[in-house]
């Protein structure tokens, strides 16, 4: 799971660049990245067909602390 930013950055896309994609701003994009903000329904849809990447992919929550059991699962994945 990777979060906006990090799919943003894995193709060289600036903020703007993003907001521009999805017909928000760059203030927006900065409130998802950072977790400040929850994308709509709609927003997550073109965000998924932008990245082509599906909904469990995107970790919206950046600045969670990751729980126990995900961190075992990460642990017993890599």
């Amino acid at each position: 799971m990777k979060t906006i930013r990090e799919l943003r950055e894995a193709r060289g896309e600036s903020e703007q660049h993003l907001a521009d994609a999805l017909g928000a701003t760059r203030q927006d994009i900065q409130d998802l990245e950072i977790g400040v903000a929850s994308p709509s329904v709609t927003r997550l849809r073109l965000l998924t067909e932008h990245f082509g990447v599906g909904e469990e992919d995107i970790d919206l929550e950046p600045n969670r602390s990751p729980s126990l059991g995900d961190q075992m699962l990460e642990s017993i994945t890599e």
